[in-house]
């Protein structure tokens, strides 16, 4: 009995060397390389000043081209939005930006039915995990919080979230360019479908971080501008958009601006040529 434990216990120091070494070389790997998404060049490059800067989901990131708006206007422009993301993503994300140095002219929120969502997303929150304590990140009004097991467990961070920091991730990392959506933020969608449509209904007019992230443009003397994106002519009720205009002065509804399906990926999302079309429009529209 006394061999089996001590070949036990051999087992399991071996088991926890090895992942402390992982743990301590994933570390290693994505603190001190270069940044590969839109949250590592918050944190890891100084920010420039940008007169126009776009933030919220796919719905922005997808559209919105800020090689057009420059090429356009002769001015700076940069689209963090990011796919999938809360609102609560977006105040994050331009907390870590302004902490780099990050000043701006005018800024732009995107509204639609997320707003019923206050909390930060799963894949944000991932993303964040490697960073926080290397970087100490803290903003008021957030829970960045490590569990007990993120803090303590060897590797447990990483391997909680395997789909994101696997092996692939991590070679990625090391040896691959920043994604081709890094730079200036726009994120194509080169193909035509009109799938996804729905009925639009349950509208939320308020949402905590878009309060909070209208505070931060105050406090920096920054303009901010409201829209809500295109969708396909399939979507139904997007009137009711209309609504958030008693709330957010200068809003423009653009849900039902477009009925050619060409324009679409599908029914939440333009294509490119769509995207290149609606950029223009929101040039024009907001006089930038």
């Amino acid at each position: 009995m006394g061999g089996f434990l001590k070949h036990v216990l051999f087992i399991i120091t071996l088991i926890l060397i090895g992942a402390l070494v992982l743990h301590c070389t994933y570390d290693f790997i994505f603190t001190h390389t270069s940044a590969r998404d839109k949250l590592q060049l918050a944190l890891k490059q100084k920010q420039p000043y940008v007169d126009y800067v776009f933030l919220g989901s796919s719905r922005v990131e997808n559209y919105i081209d800020c090689e057009t708006i420059e090429a356009i206007t002769g001015k700076s422009c940069r689209n963090y939005a990011l796919s999938g993301g809360s609102y609560q993503d977006a105040y994050v994300l331009l907390k870590l930006l302004k902490k780099q140095g990050l000043t701006y002219g005018h800024l732009f929120i995107q509204l639609d039915t997320g707003m019923k969502n206050e909390q930060m997303t799963t894949a944000f929150k991932a993303s964040l995990i490697p960073l926080i304590d290397y970087y100490e990140i803290k903003i008021e009004n957030v829970d960045l919080s490590l569990s007990w097991s993120e803090r303590y467990v060897p590797f447990y961070k990483y391997a909680e979230y395997d789909y994101l920091y696997g092996i692939r991730a991590c070679f990625a990392q090391l040896y691959k360019n920043q994604e081709d959506n890094v730079k200036l933020g726009y994120h194509s969608k080169n193909y035509v479908g009109n799938t996804n449509a729905s009925t639009i209904s349950d509208l939320v007019f308020s949402n905590k971080f878009i309060e909070l992230t209208q505070e931060e443009a105050k406090k920096d003397n920054a303009k901010i501008h409201f829209y809500t994106s295109p969708y396909c002519v399939d979507m139904k009720n997007t009137e009711l958009f209309n609504q958030f205009k008693l709330y957010y002065p200068g809003y423009i509804n653009y849900a039902n601006f477009y009925s050619e399906p060409a324009y679409f990926a599908n029914c939440t999302h333009m294509n490119h040529q769509g995207a290149q079309i609606f950029t223009r429009q929101i040039v024009k529209d907001f006089n930038l």
